[in-house]
């Protein structure tokens, strides 16, 4: 039977989508601050540091961008991250200096320890997770043809 706006069942379901999104964004970033708590960083340099590391050498302003944060932010994690010998600052060919991860970043025990404790547990592959994605992008597509459907004066007749 095709979904009716009329159905309580419907409404429901369209409330819980907004709930459990909210819910998930909440676990994912309590997972960031406890793998970042695991290799000894706070959140924000431990996303500097995963960005890094994940997109390669990039200016500080780059990396501001990337992880949300002000361009003065970024500056002090990168002054922190090469003190502790994470990050190194080097100059590119075009005059810009650019903020590269050490190969040694201390990342991989804490995501090999997420991962040694996550599959077992979820007793599936990537191909799982790839697929809980693509419902997520999924359902956000639908929510933004939605949106315009219903923004639209003679969308709806009653």
């Amino acid at each position: 039977m095709p979904a009716n706006a009329d159905h309580p069942a419907d409404i429901d379901v369209l409330e819980a989508v907004p709930r459990e999104t909210a819910a998930l964004l909440t676990q994912a970033h309590r997972l960031v601050a406890a793998l970042a708590l695991r290799t000894g960083l706070t959140v924000p340099e431990f996303r500097c540091l995963v960005l890094l590391c994940r997109r390669g050498p990039m200016t500080a302003g780059e990396l501001a961008t990337q992880a949300t944060l002000t361009d003065g932010t970024v500056t002090a994690i990168a002054d922190r991250l090469e003190h502790h010998g994470l990050a190194r600052r080097a100059p590119a060919a075009d005059g810009r200096v650019l903020l590269h991860a050490d190969p040694r970043a201390r990342l991989g025990p804490a995501f090999r320890e997420l991962r040694e404790t996550w599959y077992p547990l979820l007793r599936s592959h990537d191909d799982d997770l790839s697929l809980v994605t693509g419902l997520l992008a999924d359902g956000r597509r639908l929510s933004d043809l939605a949106v315009v459907v219903a923004s639209q004066p003679d969308a709806f007749t009653l």
